[in-house]
């Protein structure tokens, strides 16, 4: 019951981060680079769902699109020493009010917005220049 929970926040989360790509414009390269850091975020959770969300997230940029994971290594970096910091969010839990409700899905799909995660995912696109 549980995976179909997170399952079904992942597909709300990455429906609305993908809807929002689409409508910024952005290149292929934009949204592969942008997409590895939350498929690297995501593969970082201890829920096995989510983990394997990532990986075939990731897989697909990098074998799928034919992105260079080398490449891709410094937004890897900043991504995990974005984790390290330890700033999930937190939703209130109704049915256990003293504890919190980790929100990885909302984390990870936001993490692209870390100033040190996007100072990478920068980076690795002047790399890359305008190409596909």
């Amino acid at each position: 019951m549980m995976t179909k929970h997170y399952g079904l926040l992942l597909a709300a989360g990455l429906l609305g981060y993908t809807s929002v790509a689409f409508a910024a414009g952005r290149s292929e390269a934009q949204r592969d680079v942008e997409g590895y850091a939350v498929a690297t975020c995501l593969v970082a959770q201890d829920q096995p769902y989510l983990k394997e969300q990532g990986y075939g997230w990731g897989e697909t940029i990098v074998q799928g699109r034919g992105r260079d994971p080398v490449m891709l290594a410094p937004v890897r970096a900043a991504v995990t020493a974005a984790l390290a910091k330890g700033d999930m969010p937190v939703a209130r839990d109704e049915g256990n009010p003293q504890q919190g409700k980790a929100l990885p899905v909302l984390y990870c799909g936001e993490i692209i917005d870390k100033p040190g995660v996007r100072a990478a995912i920068t980076k690795v696109l002047a790399k890359l220049g305008n190409g596909r």
